[in-house]
């Protein structure tokens, strides 16, 4: 029944994205190159895209605040007997990035940015930016893993034509969910493809291999993790990439991008433990002269990484390594034309699947959160989304809608979870990227083929969101 439905995905996603293109073809496009937007200085625009008549070496300071509030509809189950007695078994009921609470204020995110070219010539170029917010990157699960961090740091040399060179810390070639900028979208989380199988948690110490578990009797080996004391990873690395949009034809570019990474995301090790490999190809035919989110374009994309992972395993008398392989891949398109915007993208992953946070603390009035992997090469999830979004004011007021599937481990009958979510909401924009955004999800989760597990997912609700976007 699985692997019926998870052809039954792919056949859908790979459908709409056979027809869409032919239905928008004859429309004008818009998409964005967030390679080039945030790893190159333009030659004669300010980085908001204001046009200037002159090189600039002035460093441009930037940043924006975000404030949300949500309340989560679902349950709490916490067992009062048997083996999981005392342990929170819903985290999806539970808000990030702490999951103490179902409701509640946050600052999510409060960052500054410096940018700019460094010579006359602009072939030096450099972007830095921390974070101080209370999300995955300073506060991952309720593990403080730092007051703040430099979540992008690094030097692009653009000297040899058709082929930029950027070193340091930033974020990698990839889904366009992790590529494009967190403070022009007017969705409040992630998809679930991207939240738990894009967005990577960081782990190395794990505890014994455990059949079953979290996963209810499945058959697939699950990993769970005895410390947490990195940051999410935020859809970055630390490497060197070569990169670069060229001309092709009339109005026509393509823009490619090849990163190697140690594979640790924004935290400091300097290890290459999880070295990781990064391609990207995108196709994009221009419209405007705008840059960003409002850049007239048709784009289409694919993406892959493939990276290894190593986990030190200790069952309580002995060490020992585990190597495990991690890869990601996708495609996708992106619309927007006259008020109106489209975009879709499906994505797979491989080898070391994530399959949520797990309370291992036996307390009902205290959580200890560790995140749980499969790690086999056996082991894959599979999803995507579809987004419409319509501007009943242009650039002002617009209504939106994105649904959202994914499907994990959908190797094991019994480990199997299928997520849908659709997301309903409308923003207001005061001025640029400072707005309003209302969001409401309508989530369900299924266990096809595990009854046991269906009791304890049949507790995901609902969930209402606001935010506020303050940018300068």
């Amino acid at each position: 029944m699985s692997q019926t439905k998870g052809h039954s995905l792919r056949g859908s996603i790979l459908k709409s994205a056979l027809i869409a293109p032919i239905l928008l073809g004859s429309l004008q496009l818009n998409a964005a190159d967030w390679l080039m937007l945030q790893g190159s200085q333009p030659e004669f625009i300010a980085p908001k895209g204001v046009s200037v008549p002159y090189r600039s070496k002035k460093p441009k300071v930037w940043g924006f605040i975000q404030v949300n509030y949500k309340k989560d509809r679902g349950n709490v189950l916490i067992p009062a007997a048997g083996g999981n007695a005392g342990k929170n078994l819903t985290p999806f009921s539970l808000l990030n990035p702490d999951l103490s609470d179902q409701e509640g204020f946050n600052v999510f995110r409060a960052r500054i940015a410096l940018r700019g070219m460094a010579d006359n010539d602009n072939n030096v170029n450099y972007f830095f930016m921390t974070e101080f917010g209370n999300n995955g990157v300073n506060n991952l699960v309720g593990h403080k893993t730092s007051g703040t961090y430099f979540t992008d740091a690094s030097i692009t040399l653009k000297h040899i034509p058709y082929a930029k060179l950027r070193v340091g810390m930033f974020k990698t070639p990839g889904a366009e969910e992790g590529l494009q900028a967190v403070f022009v979208s007017p969705y409040i989380e992630f998809t679930s493809m991207t939240n738990q199988q894009i967005l990577e948690r960081k782990i190395s110490q794990v505890g014994a291999a455990q059949t079953g578990g979290q996963a209810g009797g499945a058959s697939t080996v699950h990993y769970t993790s005895t410390v947490i004391d990195e940051p999410i990873g935020a859809f970055r690395d630390t490497g060197a990439q070569i990169f670069d949009t060229i001309d092709v034809a009339e109005d026509w570019s393509l823009t490619y991008a090849y990163m190697y990474g140690n594979g640790n995301g924004v935290s400091m090790k300097s290890s290459s433990q999880r070295q990781t490999n990064y391609g990207y190809l995108a196709l994009e035919n221009h419209f405007t002269h705008n840059r960003g989110y409002y850049h007239q374009s048709m784009k289409f994309f694919g993406w892959i990484e493939d990276g290894k992972r190593q986990l030190l395993s200790n069952d309580g008398t002995a060490t020992t390594q585990i190597d495990a392989n991690r890869q990601r891949y996708g495609a996708g398109m992106t619309y927007y034309h006259n008020g109106l915007r489209f975009e879709m993208e499906y994505m797979k992953a491989k080898g070391m699947i994530f399959t949520g946070a797990k309370d291992t603390n036996v307390d009902p009035l205290l959580e200890d959160w560790q995140f749980q992997y499969a790690v086999g090469d056996e082991n894959k999830a599979d999803g995507g989304y579809v987004n419409v979004q319509y501007e009943l004011v242009p650039r002002k007021f617009e209504i939106f809608g994105r649904y959202d599937i994914l499907n994990r481990l959908t190797n094991d009958t019994k480990a199997e979870r299928e997520f849908k979510t659709l997301t309903l909401g409308w923003s207001y924009r005061f001025r640029g990227a400072t707005r309003v955004d209302f969001n409401y999800l309508i989530r369900d989760i299924k266990a096809p083929g595990n009854a046991n597990a269906q009791k304890v997912v049949d507790n995901v609700g609902n969930r209402f969101s606001v935010q506020f976007t303050a940018a300068f």
